[in-house]
Parts: structure tokens; C-alpha cells; sequence
């Protein structure tokens, strides 16, 4: 089985690890706590929003690969020339990983897959271009290597 879709919007910028800090303790050991981060819940929100029409009846089983593409609109600053192209490569914050997490709990927790280690194959990519948006593309894995 396979699910395609293209969400037409300006994909965020803010990712889950924005609520990760480093602490200290009141002996002055340091650590990686948690902070409530209203952003990061807000766009956690939003992407189920957008991701939820396109849930499937029943979670997808079995080993997965799932292509996502964060496609940002092009910046003013871009010059013309790299435009010209229609997409350019995206090499700014946030990271392609942490973006990548975020989203795959929000499909997680919408009922895409029963769980996240299924993601057996992953391609993740940000690029600006003309029509932003975020396209998915879920496979289930059937041979050993597809």
C-alpha cells in the first residue's frame, strides 16, 4: 500500500527540540531538561490538523519507507538566478532531523503506523521553492529490499 499526499502551506520552523534546555541542578550539575514551549505545542497542532485527513483506515503494518519533503517559499533576499531552477537546496536551521521527528510523532500519534520503529527507510529533504508545501509519500516495505 502506498499513501501520497501534498499539504499545501508554509511548513513551520519550529521543532520539538525547542522545548529541550540545558539545566542545572542546585548542586550545579548540569542536565537536558524540558520546557513547556507554547510554539512547539501550537505547531505539533497545526501539522495534525493538516495531516489528518489523510490518516489511512487502518494503520499501515509491517516495515516502512517514508519520503518527506519540507519545501519552504523562496526567501526575498533570493536572487533571481536561483529561482531561475524552481527549487534550490535549503541549508538553514532548523536541522532535517528534528524537523523529521517532530512530524513522525504527529503521524505516530494520528494512527499512520502503530509505532515509529516501523520507519524502516527514511528520506527527509528541505528545499525553497515555488509551491510550498510538505509532500509525503508512506510505502509499506513487502520484500526484503525494495
Amino acid at each position: 500500500m502506498i499513501i501520497q499526499f501534498f499539504i499545501k502551506c508554509i511548513p513551520p520552523k519550529t521543532t520539538v527540540q525547542t522545548n529541550h534546555r540545558i539545566m542545572r541542578r542546585k548542586d550545579g550539575t548540569q542536565f537536558v531538561g524540558s520546557m513547556s514551549n507554547r510554539k512547539s505545542a501550537q505547531v505539533q497542532k497545526e501539522l495534525m490538523l493538516l495531516l489528518s485527513e489523510h490518516v489511512p483506515e487502518r494503520p499501515l503494518e509491517g516495515p516502512l519507507k517514508l519520503n518527506v519533503q519540507w519545501r519552504y517559499p523562496w526567501r526575498k533576499s533570493e536572487p533571481k538566478k536561483n529561482r531561475a531552477n524552481g527549487t534550490r537546496w535549503c541549508d538553514t536551521r532548523p536541522e532535517c532531523d528534528n524537523l523529521c521527528k517532530g512530524f513522525q510523532d504527529c503521524m505516530t500519534r494520528l494512527g499512520f503506523w502503530t509505532d515509529d520503529s516501523q520507519v524502516a527507510a527514511l528520506y527527509f529533504s528541505k528545499e525553497w521553492c515555488d509551491t510550498p508545501g510538505i509532500y509525503v509519500s508512506v510505502t509499506e516495505l513487502r520484500g526484503e529490499w525494495e
